[in-house]
């Protein structure tokens, strides 16, 4: 785990900025810095997650995650960066994740990674990531607000993702059982009709 001062960009991480715009960079993250201090709950509102998202992740032409550590107030306690790694792998350590909280006395975790593709979509991994890891963390009473996908152009929350994915396969097979139940009714009121008219021709 590398623990990065908000203010600080990442040391073995390439950027895409000059030293100038590096410079603007940390300054607004220095902004936030000193809102923490204050003890404001700057992160409550997903516009202004997203906005210091998209300075932490400013640049980076490397894949990394993050983690902030946030009390139940969702005031910043926390935030650093867990893992350097490819454009493949999202190497969340869950153990020292929650060794870590535990230890700031968090009560909910965030987490974020970027794509430095631009692809704003999760991953099956993605997905299959924030299941485990909300999973994992529950029996310690440590909740896992969100994971996030951080791009040049847009942040996707992997659990809104994931809701909107659920949502249409319920859709799905709503329609699916409407098509079904609509073909047996068809076949009763043939098969009615069909009796129907053989009682009718026996009468004759």
């Amino acid at each position: 785990m590398t623990t990065i001062a908000l203010g600080a960009p990442a040391p073995a991480s390439p950027s895409v900025f000059t030293v100038r715009e590096a410079n603007t960079i940390k300054k607004a993250l220095g902004i936030i810095e000193a809102k923490r201090l204050k003890e404001a709950p700057i992160l409550y509102y997903f516009e202004d997650l997203q906005r210091y998202l998209i300075l932490r992740f400013a640049g980076l032409t490397h894949e990394q995650g993050h983690v902030l550590y946030l009390d139940i107030e969702r005031r910043l306690l926390a935030a650093e960066t867990e893992f350097f790694g490819d454009h493949k792998s999202v190497p969340f350590d869950l153990r020292r994740i929650a060794l870590r909280a535990l230890t700031l006395g968090a009560d909910c975790v965030v987490f974020a990674h970027n794509h430095p593709t631009d692809n704003p979509t999760p991953s099956e991994a993605d997905l299959q990531h924030l299941k485990y890891s909300e999973d994992a963390l529950r029996p310690l009473n440590i909740a896992l607000l969100d994971s996030f996908v951080v791009t040049s152009k847009r942040i996707t929350s992997i659990k809104k993702h994931r809701e909107r994915a659920e949502e249409f396969a319920r859709r799905e097979r709503m329609a699916e059982y409407e098509r079904r139940s609509a073909e047996r009714r068809a076949k009763i009121a043939a098969a009615k009709a069909a009796k129907r008219a053989a009682q009718q021709q026996l009468a004759a």
